[in-house]
């Protein structure tokens, strides 16, 4: 599956891409590794090991080039890993997004205290109410 986003200039803002996993399409690979219908942590050491560093959001990793590998917890390790239990939590990588590096960018870091979200969300015009 393949996902365009535009911006208000209606120009190509975000592309997704989705695994095609069992229904027998291809996957998306980078400099020769595969990203798509793998496990997320095997992923990111294999990027890894070609220098390319991962930074964590919520549901992924977004890389230095330009891109992030994302799950929404659609599959298990079981889809996998025949051999996987019930309980395993290991993620499944269902998706990639392609942008301009500073996409992926905004908002806070993940790990942000609340003094600093408390700084951030002025800036981006979100006050907190006003009391009552």
């Amino acid at each position: 599956m393949l996902v365009v986003s535009y911006g208000p200039d209606d120009l190509v803002e975000l592309v997704e891409v989705g695994y095609s996993g069992h229904h027998g399409g291809d996957e998306v690979f980078f400099s020769g590794v595969r990203l798509t219908y793998r496990f997320m942590d095997d992923v990111v050491a294999d990027l890894a090991a070609l220098g390319h560093h991962a930074t964590p959001f919520d549901i992924g990793f977004a890389f230095e080039p330009g891109f992030a590998i994302f799950s929404m917890s659609s599959l298990w390790a079981l889809d996998l890993d025949p051999d996987a239990g019930e309980d395993d939590d290991r993620r499944i990588v269902e998706g990639v997004s392609i942008a301009p590096r500073a996409y992926f960018d905004y908002g806070p870091p993940a790990d942000a205290t609340d003094e600093q979200l408390e700084e951030w969300l002025p800036e981006q015009g979100v006050f907190p109410p006003e009391p009552v």
